[in-house]
């Protein structure tokens, strides 16, 4: 497997696997170049798949049209591979502390990541995970490389 030079972002390959006329399993696309989006503040946000209903069915796929942003879904799931750029030697700015009523899990591919929370904060490093529940946080890169991570959404509902 060839590495990728770190101080570039992932590039994402989404391979879908499916079933053929006669049941076997096989791959029924593998893209190279996944919708993707450069947010006004330098975060490199790649789709890796999107569902719009849950329970997904064994037929689905990513519909082109439907696009977010950085907002998580009201309903349905995305998986995404986000990258936030090298700090620029500025300092921090004041943390944006928001929430969504959502569960997102963060694992981490390279670099490092500070998650910002009302109480503390936690560092991520590689291969380290997170899991928000409609919690204040904020996120972070302070290092002088970039830091990506995959980010898996899925919306909250309160039970009754």
């Amino acid at each position: 497997m060839q590495r990728q030079d770190p101080e570039l972002p992932v590039s994402a390959r989404r391979v879908i696997v499916g079933v053929n006329n006669t049941g076997a399993s096989t791959v029924v696309a593998d893209e190279r170049a996944v919708p993707s989006t450069r947010l006004p503040n330098g975060i490199l946000l790649q789709e890796v798949w999107q569902q719009r209903d849950i329970p997904a069915m064994p037929d689905d796929r990513p519909e082109p049209d439907w696009t977010l942003g950085p907002a998580a879904p009201t309903e349905g799931a995305v998986v995404r591979i986000l990258t936030v750029p090298a700090a620029n030697g500025d300092g921090p700015a004041e943390p944006d502390l928001h929430t969504d009523p959502s569960l997102h899990v963060i694992t981490m591919l390279s670099g490092e990541l500070i998650v910002l929370l009302e109480d503390g904060e936690v560092t991520l490093g590689v291969g380290d995970s997170v899991v928000l529940r409609d919690s204040m946080h904020d996120l972070r890169n302070v290092q002088p490389r970039p830091a990506t991570f995959v980010y898996t959404s899925f919306p909250l509902t309160k039970r009754e």
